[in-house]
């Protein structure tokens, strides 16, 4: 019994010790959560009182570090840096907080300040702000600068631009506040606005304009060719030739053919300087002045060697406007005087002549065009029937494919009695005009036909157009489709094509055609812009363009 009794009670004694076992392993687990929970919970405590301590965190002024302003010791042997910045546009002497290393600060950083005025961060260069020209570079190394309406301010350079080369003229980004000049903008060089090479063009390939270009050649030419002769009778070679006139009718080719020449007279060593004169114009104050400056200059170097320089400025109305004529800005007041004392100053210009070609001399100021500027000025008119003739035979040649009997000049001959006919079949408009005739108004109608407004560039343009139709009839023909240009596809044996003749219908047809579009864009011009554009002279006052009814 005693033994039964022993063993029931160590099984009552592993149960309980099983139990309490099981119960401690609990336990332990509610602990670890627990101590989980408590670790998360300061984690989340101390987080927060990070943030309460942000929130609390009293704000930094943002200033710019100009300069070191000195440093002393203290009574406890402690070594104290002050610095000078600009505070909220006002210049301050500040502490720097021992943290700062001021020695690799640079003037125009960006820097912190505490509430208590000490420097205790730093902060990137600011990398915005407004551009300015500068006007001139001061012995010390400061710069004077010129804001869009002309008022000049002294400036600082940066750190960054301490050993940096600026020009006059340079574009600078300004910190406005502490007044540093941070880093300079890329510009615009001239290279990018002037072609400087020598065209292939020559006298031989312009037509109809004999009597002009023996007056530029005599102008222009002589005084390279004959220059010893030029010394001995005491005469100055022109600097400038003007040629204007309505366009398209060769003042471009003329000024290239002009600078082959010179070039051909020095053996192909001459220089000509294209210049693209709207481009030339810069909202930024001083920016065209610049390029000017620098466009002369590049034509002085060039022509050290004796090289001939031929400087051609093409649409110089839109660059070299009569002074007080703008309407949304005066920018001529400043580039018209940088021009002519490019022209005549100091610095003379030795072969060196300006080509200047414009389609409205009207709109080009006094001041360039008298004697001893621009001397020589040559109007480039519209062809006359002898002149187109000889524009035409540059493009329409025997070798050309014609009907049988026919050759160039029958064509030529065709086409010049179609365009110079003065009826109601090559009327273009009627310009109404107010004269005062008896003393009195009298509104008089005035018939343009197409011979009044033809150019060398139309005729080109109604050769180029029956060229095109008698191709396009051509390979029409040889495929079988229909004459429409975009179903075209050219064999490759070219041989096998039986090439359609330039007809008298085909050029009659193109001939019809520009005078249809010539006709249909003076129907929508201003008068009075459209007749001065035209070279058209008038009597009296423009009243009005009356369209001529044109067969569609």
């Amino acid at each position: 019994m005693s033994d039964t009794h022993n063993t029931q009670a160590a099984t009552e004694s592993e149960r309980k010790l099983a139990e309490l076992a099981r119960h401690a392993d609990v336990l332990m687990q509610k602990n670890h959560a627990l101590a989980a929970a408590l670790t998360r919970a300061s984690q989340e405590l101390k987080i927060a009182k990070s943030q309460l301590a942000g929130l609390s965190h009293p704000p930094l002024t943002v200033a710019t570090f100009r300069s070191i302003d000195g440093s002393y010791t203290d009574d406890d042997g402690v070594r104290h840096t002050t610095a000078l910045v600009t505070l909220s546009g006002r210049l301050m002497s500040v502490g720097v907080a021992p943290t700062v290393n001021v020695h690799r600060l640079s003037a125009g950083q960006t820097v912190l300040v505490n509430d208590n005025l000490i420097l205790c961060d730093t902060r990137q260069l600011p990398s915005t702000g407004p551009v300015r020209i500068v006007d001139t570079v001061l012995e010390d190394g400061r710069l004077q600068v010129a804001d869009q309406s002309g008022t000049l301010s002294i400036v600082l350079r940066s750190g960054e631009l301490a050993h940096t080369l600026i020009k006059p003229g340079s574009m600078v980004c300004l910190d406005v506040h502490a007044m540093f000049a941070l880093e300079v903008i890329d510009q615009r060089e001239d290279s990018d606005l002037v072609l400087e090479e020598v065209p292939n063009t020559t006298f031989e390939d312009i037509g109809g304009l004999d009597a002009q270009i023996s007056q530029i050649r005599d102008a222009v030419e002589l005084p390279f060719a004959y220059s010893d002769a030029f010394a001995r009778y005491h005469l100055v070679p022109p600097r400038g030739v003007l040629l204007y006139g309505p366009p398209g009718n060769g003042k471009t080719l003329i000024a290239k053919a002009l600078a082959h020449a010179l070039a051909e007279r020095q053996g192909g060593k001459g220089v000509f300087l294209s210049v693209k004169g709207p481009q030339l114009l810069s909202k930024y104050v001083g920016e065209s002045e610049r390029l000017l400056r620098e466009m002369f200059e590049r034509a002085r170097l060039r022509a050290r060697d004796g090289r001939p320089v031929v400087v051609f400025i093409d649409e110089m109305d839109s660059l070299l406007r009569t002074r007080g004529t703008g309407i949304s800005s005066d920018v001529e007041t400043t580039i018209v005087p940088q021009f002519l004392a490019e022209l005549d100053g100091v610095e003379a210009l030795h072969n060196v002549i300006i080509i200047g070609a414009s389609n409205r001399i009207d709109m080009i100021d006094p001041a360039v065009l008298r004697p001893g500027r621009l001397d020589i000025k040559v109007h480039i008119a519209r062809p006359d029937r002898a002149q187109a003739a000889a524009i035409l035979s540059h493009y329409i040649t025997d070798d050309l494919p014609f009907e049988s009997g026919v050759n160039a000049q029958d064509v030529i001959s065709a086409m010049i009695e179609d365009i110079f006919t003065r009826d109601s079949s090559r009327l273009v408009c009627q310009l109404q005009e107010q004269k005062m005739q008896a003393g009195s108004a009298q509104t008089v109608l005035r018939p343009i036909y197409f011979a009044d407004l033809i150019s060398g560039a139309m005729l080109r343009n109604i050769v180029d157009r029956a060229k095109t139709a008698a191709i396009k009839a051509t390979i029409s023909k040889a495929q079988s489709t229909p004459t429409d240009v975009t179903a075209y596809t050219m064999k490759n044996d070219e041989a096998a094509l039986q090439f359609m003749p330039m007809s008298m219908a085909l050029v009659h047809q193109a001939v019809e055609r520009e005078y249809e579009e010539l006709a249909a864009q003076s129907s929508e011009a201003n008068p009075s812009q459209w007749a001065r554009l035209n070279d058209i002279a008038t009597e009296g006052d423009i009243v009005a363009l009356i369209a001529a009814c044109v067969r569609q």
